[in-house]
């Protein structure tokens, strides 16, 4: 018999094999030898959910009682374990998905175990907290003022009802090792609530503050019920480490004073239209801006001038549901990224980036904005994604031929809609020049109706002429019958079925040689195609079957 080699290694190799493993098979090692076992016992990441022991509902009550008792004294067990050996905690993720309120002391009592072990990771997942503008009477989870006493806390996630009340807040001990702080949902004090606590963390690198609320006492007196409404402004003075600032649900005032800042996203929330400002001017060190939403202010040439003017390190932009100028024009020698998203009124985009290496454009397939590269790298690929109805499929063309020079598109990703009239077909209009190449084309969504796909397939055959075509085995989004029909198509096409037989030039597909088919999940490129398509599933999220076109 061989000898376990592996098994003797040193209990710290052996827990970052375990931290390279998915949670199920780490779990498995456990019953493989005593040596295993105990590797387990001692591991330095503890997750714990409800639902891992508890299940998901309906079930017996006397059922859910019984297995919550359990997870509870799980949790306690573990902890103790590790407290009363000495075992330091590295990460420690706890999710809650029923009512806390009977098990708050037991929350608390884990924290503290916790915090003792030298916890370096705290995530904490709750219930959803208040809705803002909600009356605040139902209760929320109150951190526990002890946490900030784990001087070795390097990052903090707090997600869902969860209440950071004064008494942390004017707590004298600091975080002075946390560097990662992420709030989600949490419901504080008051407006100052997070810049007190910010403020608190020194060596601060990383700030994520999404959908936080605060707590309105009922007015002059607390006469009125206490109601929760969204975070209004927000400032980050004098930290000198951070880095990167996530904040979304906070609309009107963005100060940072952080000359490290390297990453900004924003997304101002609720009413998209209110007025906010923004001030992060002393971030010159800023290389990405990712900003969402920004509906009341249009942005401009003079914007985008200012932009790059005040950020000389500027290299990533990235914009959904923002509002343009119809005509926009960018000129940066250090910009390496853009992203476009559902950007509204953008007609016309010039772009003078030399250095620029990926572009990416999601828009509707009636808006057909024009977008130049006027200086390009050899390097760049540009990739568009496309929400079309079927009845618009003669804009899809002009789309792709907006993209300027030729072939500069890499890939096409189509969300073709079905027609409110399943009855409507497609008008093809003659071929009259060769259509675009493109390296990929991604149909993501097709329409059901199965009188559709012969003009659906000319049209968007006869817009583009594509290396590779991928269909995703997703049969809510493109079905089997499809997929069999478009490989028919290509390989078993009828003159008479042409696009091209009403024109005087003959399309790409009178080139096609030869049609390859795979799959992501098996690279065979040789298999049969039925026999492929038979062993695929019929409902997969990321799976696709990829046609390869040899001309």
């Amino acid at each position: 018999m061989e000898r376990d080699m592996i098994s003797t290694l040193p209990k710290t190799i052996l827990h970052d094999i375990l931290s390279r493993m998915p949670e199920e098979d780490a779990v498995r090692t456990s019953v493989l030898s005593k040596s295993w076992a105990e590797t387990w016992s001692t591991y330095p990441i503890l997750y714990f959910s409800d639902t891992m022991i508890v299940g998901t509902f309906p079930r017996p009550w006397e059922d859910f009682l019984r297995k919550r008792k359990n997870f509870i004294d799980h949790v306690k067990r573990t902890l103790l374990r590790f407290h009363t050996q000495g075992l330091a905690i590295k990460q420690f993720r706890l999710i809650i998905n029923f009512d806390l309120q009977y098990m708050s002391l037991d929350v608390d009592h884990w924290l503290k175990l916790a915090s003792e072990s030298g916890v370096q990771v705290l995530e904490i997942c709750l219930p959803k907290g208040h809705e803002q503008d909600e009356k605040a009477l139902d209760p929320c989870y109150i951190l526990p003022t002890g946490i900030i006493e784990a001087k070795s806390l390097y990052k903090l996630v707090l997600m869902g009802g969860i209440r950071v009340d004064q008494a942390f807040l004017s707590h004298s001990v600091k975080f002075f090792s946390l560097r990662v702080l992420s709030l989600w949902s949490v419901l504080l004090e008051d407006e100052q609530a997070i810049e007190h606590l910010i403020s608190c963390c020194p060596l601060i690198e990383d700030v994520t503050l999404k959908c936080c609320s605060v707590l309105n006492n009922g007015g002059i007196g607390g006469l009125l019920e206490p109601r929760t409404s969204r975070m209004q402004s927000i400032s980050m003075n004098a930290l000198p480490k951070l880095k990167k600032v996530d904040v979304q649900g906070i609309p009107e005032i963005i100060i940072i004073d952080a000359p490290s800042l390297e990453y900004f996203c924003f997304c101002p929330g609720g009413d998209v239209h209110s007025p906010f400002k923004m001030n992060f001017d002393k971030c010159r060190n800023l290389r990405v801006l990712y900003l969402w939403s920004l509906k009341s202010t249009t942005i401009t040439d003079k914007w985008f001038l200012d932009l790059f003017t005040k950020f000389p390190f500027l290299e990533c932009l990235k914009f959904v549901n923002c509002t343009m100028s119809e005509t926009i024009n960018i000129s940066s020698a250090q910009l390496k990224v853009l992203e476009l998203s559902n950007c509204s009124k953008l007609k016309e985009l010039n772009l003078d980036a030399p250095n620029l290496l990926s572009c990416g454009y999601c828009g509707d397939g009636a808006s057909k904005p024009i977008i130049s590269f006027l200086k390009s790298s050899s390097q760049l690929e540009v990739n568009a994604q496309i929400d079309i109805d079927f009845m618009d499929l003669h804009y899809l063309r002009e789309c792709i031929q907006n993209f300027k020079p030729q072939n500069v598109l890499a890939s096409l990703s189509l969300f073709i809609h079905q027609p409110i009239v399943d009855e409507l077909n497609l008008e093809i209009l003659p071929v009259s020049s060769s259509p675009p190449s493109i390296k990929h084309l991604d149909l993501r969504a097709v329409p059901k109706n199965e009188t559709l796909y012969l003009p659906l397939v000319n049209s968007v055959l006869s817009s583009c002429c594509p290396a590779t075509i991928s269909l995703s085995l997703n049969s809510f989004f493109c079905s089997r019958a499809f997929i069999e029909f478009f490989y028919e198509m290509l390989t078993g096409r009828k003159e008479d079925e042409c696009f091209c037989s009403s024109g005087h030039i003959k399309c790409w597909w009178h080139g096609l040689k030869d049609v390859k088919v795979s799959s992501t999940r098996k690279a065979d490129e040789n298999i049969d195609f039925k026999t492929m398509l038979d062993a695929l599933p019929t409902f997969s999220h990321h799976d696709n079957i990829i046609f390869r076109l040899e001309l």
